[in-house]
């Protein structure tokens, strides 16, 4: 057999095992993500059904906190809204609507979430939220402030239109002591803001597919493998 034919089969053949391994790879990630993903919505559906709790000034700790049906009662600081921007709703471009809400008895707040709103036709405009006076009772599920770190260029909030709200950042900016989480709004009519917070399918199902389709990637690298090593 000719040597230099015999070393492109090895290097063909290590290019067609480095291409198997990092299907493989691909294909533990995408199971690693359905596991996870998967956990996060059983735990969100079961906060949903859950007895909820009563968030007061005293409950610091987040990790406790995140992820339970809860109410909290108050009255909105309107002067304080914020506009988290880029978010669609039925194909339309808008914004969720962060409002403090200033616990009863207290100075502490918890930012909530009250829901979607289009977006005006220029983007120079604020959108007109409905904000009930005195104290009123919101009820919600619990999640955790943004964590994301990594931005190629990090953008600073304009006004009111905010691009990510981080713990860190809001407390700094707003001056408020706000509790660790933010309250997702489920409940409440007539204040025109929509509160569709995702579908009711497990979203871990669709990384099991991509799973699947990595694996099949790696079986054709393998029979192409095998097909390039018989060929002199």
């Amino acid at each position: 057999m000719p040597i230099f034919p015999f070393k492109r089969r090895i290097v063909r053949l290590l290019l067609v095992s480095l291409v198997v391994l990092a299907c493989l790879a691909m294909a533990r990630f995408q199971l690693w993500r359905a596991e996870t993903r998967g956990e996060r919505f059983e735990r969100e559906q079961a906060a949903l059904i859950a007895a909820p709790i009563a968030l007061s000034a005293g409950q610091r700790h987040g990790d406790e906190l995140i992820d339970r049906a809860a109410t909290a009662r108050g009255h909105w600081l309107a002067d304080k809204v914020l506009f988290l921007d880029n978010k669609i709703n039925r194909s339309r471009p808008g914004y969720h609507v962060l409002t403090p809400l200033q616990l009863s008895g207290s100075d502490t707040v918890v930012l909530v979430n009250r829901g979607w709103i289009a977006a005006p036709r220029l983007r120079s405009d604020s959108p007109s939220v409905v904000t009930p006076a005195g104290e009123v009772e919101v009820v919600g599920v619990t999640r955790g402030f943004e964590t994301r770190i990594f931005e190629l260029q990090r953008s600073e909030p304009e006004g009111p239109l905010w691009q990510h709200v981080r713990e860190a950042d809001y407390r700094q900016r707003s001056g408020l002591d706000a509790l660790p989480v933010i309250l997702l709004q489920t409940g409440g009519e007539g204040d025109g803001l929509a509160r569709d917070w995702g579908s009711a399918d497990n979203p871990g199902t669709k990384h099991y597919g991509y799973a699947a389709m990595w694996l099949v990637f790696a079986l054709m690298a393998v029979a192409y493998g095998f097909l390039a090593w018989q060929n002199k």
